[in-house]
């Protein structure tokens, strides 16, 4: 129980500094990504720190199994080269014995990786898609995004618009575009002072007065959205413009020119597609699509590859003293990496139909178990 406890130790301490190594790694690539898109002002600076503390949650969870694996290796590197692993072999010490000690770590460490891969990461998800969502409508982060067709509702009111361009200061708008369609009920049903033509000689009631159906266009060389300071409405000035009204119901069109014009719109109702990654858990198990089934096992996939990992790095971690400590080391990322790719190709094959979703991504965790059991033979099972 002693030398189960060493060695638990000794792999917490080497893994947490890889992971601390990686993260740091991951989160300074994030942060100054990032922070290219604050100076080209394509995303406002109080929403930074938001989005790299989200990414640097997610990347963390993301990189325990690699960090497991090199942190393993670097410690049971450590005890060959220290003749350590040849004393615990000479006192009666097998694979069993040094697996007890290594799930003892990565047993609650797999728990750990299962509720946040389940439950944490699709939350962090949608969080960081509602801040996006959120960044996308604010003014200072370029307006209404380029080359797309906004939709956006009001009451009963349907807004659409389109920008082709934007200045290098992300203010100006240019070549803008806007369409007003009214989808109300097209009856005032307000009092009305009843007059002769008003009454219905049937029944002596006043009719309503139909509203006229009214569809507005404007185009303009340029416009400018920002936010009034006073009552915060998002406030649309468009400039050098001209104002098309079709009035559907007599048939009319008028057409206007303007030097200046405001227009008061909503916040944009900005279309985005379904992500499943940030859908919970809960949700996809009630769902029998291929998407759906292939983003669970992806989920499963990140919770095994850390006992997975863990499994294969004390067979692949032997070395000789010639070889010296980090002899295999970057054939252990090698082997990470084909795994990773395996999974990542297999949720894709999953979701196109080529492998069938009870197998899910199984077999690249058999595949891998199956490889360190082989190593653990030619090491041990010769001599025991």
């Amino acid at each position: 129980m002693i030398i189960q406890r060493y060695l638990v130790r000794e792999i917490m301490s080497t893994f947490t500094a890889t992971l601390f190594v990686l993260l740091l790694i991951i989160v300074g690539n994030t942060f100054v990504r990032l922070l290219g898109k604050v100076s080209g002002g394509g995303l406002p600076l109080d929403a930074l720190g938001k989005l790299v503390f989200l990414g640097s949650i997610n990347g963390l969870i993301k990189l325990v199994p690699i960090a497991l694996l090199i942190g393993m290796m670097l410690a049971f590197g450590r005890f060959y080269r220290d003749h350590e692993m040849s004393a615990m072999n000479s006192a009666g010490m097998g694979p069993k014995e040094f697996y007890k000690g290594i799930f003892l770590f990565v047993g609650p460490l797999t728990l750990v990786i299962a509720g946040l891969t389940l439950f944490v990461i699709p939350d962090l998800e949608r969080t960081s898609n509602n801040i996006k969502q959120e960044i996308k409508q604010r003014p200072e982060a370029a307006g209404i995004p380029v080359g797309e067709f906004m939709h956006s509702k009001a009451g009963d009111k349907r807004i659409t618009l389109f920008v082709e361009d934007i200045d290098e200061k992300n203010v100006r708008m240019q070549r803008f575009f806007m369409h007003i369609k009214d989808d109300s009920n097209k009856i005032d049903n307000t009092p009305q002072i009843a007059s002769s033509d008003d009454i219905n000689d049937q029944n002596n009631t006043i009719e309503p007065k139909k509203i006229d159906d009214v569809e507005v266009t404007l185009s303009a060389q340029q416009a400018l959205l920002y936010v009034d300071p006073n009552n915060g409405n998002r406030i649309v000035k468009i400039e050098n413009g001209s104002r098309y009204d079709n009035n559907k119901t007599t048939g009319e069109m008028s057409i206007f020119s303007f030097a200046e014009h405001g227009i008061h719109i909503p916040a944009l109702e900005i279309n985005i597609s379904k992500d499943l990654e940030a859908e919970p858990t809960l949700s996809l198990l009630k769902q029998d699509d291929r998407e759906s089934l292939a983003e669970i096992h992806w989920r499963l996939a990140l919770i095994f590859s850390a006992p997975v990992m863990a499994l294969l790095a004390f067979p692949l971690s032997h070395t000789t003293p010639r070889q010296g400590r980090f002899g295999k080391l970057a054939f252990g990322i090698l082997l990470y990496a084909v795994y990773a790719n395996l999974i990542i190709s297999g949720k894709s094959m999953i979701e196109d139909g080529k492998i069938p979703t009870w197998l899910g991504l199984w077999w690249t965790h058999l595949i891998f178990i199956a490889l360190s059991f082989w190593l653990i033979y030619r090491q041990y099972g010769r001599s025991r």
